[in-house]
């Protein structure tokens, strides 16, 4: 009689095992040695990659840039080039106030040159010079930022 493993202490019996045989099926012979299999052919050149056209800045972008770690504005010496740069593209257009320079840099807080610097940049983004003002930013180094 066989044991009733859920009482303790019952005594189990079981019957010999046997290890199980798989029948060779459909030719195979599962306990054969396995070979590898041949290799792929190597694939041709990689494809070009795709070439898209260049996207439009937009002015979410140059804002995100100008924030980005705390930044304020440009240094003195170039946020007067930047603005130089939007003079000469305004064509007679009234202009953005100009960038604090000199002793009115030492005596302006830092939100008024922020406050100025975006007026500058969003007017650049109504004067279609995103891509431009883009490519100026881009190329300055961390040391021509001011922070705040």
């Amino acid at each position: 009689m066989l044991g009733k493993p859920w009482i303790k202490g019952a005594a189990r019996s079981f019957a010999e095992t046997e290890p199980i045989t798989v029948p060779m099926a459909y030719g195979v012979d599962f306990d054969a040695p396995t070979e590898p299999l041949p290799l792929l052919p190597t694939p041709g050149p990689a494809p070009q990659p795709l070439a898209l056209a260049p996207q439009e800045v937009r002015l979410y972008d140059v804002i995100a840039e100008i924030r980005k770690n705390n930044r304020v504005c440009l240094q003195p010496t170039r946020w007067l080039e930047f603005y130089r740069m939007l003079e000469a593209h305004a064509d007679g257009q009234a202009l953005p106030p100009e960038p604090f320079t000199g002793s009115a840099w030492a005596a302006t807080p830092a939100l008024a040159k922020s406050m100025c610097f975006r007026h500058q940049v969003e007017w650049a983004a109504t004067h279609n010079l995103m891509n431009t003002t883009w490519l100026f930013l881009q190329s300055l180094p961390e040391s021509d930022w001011h922070y705040g």
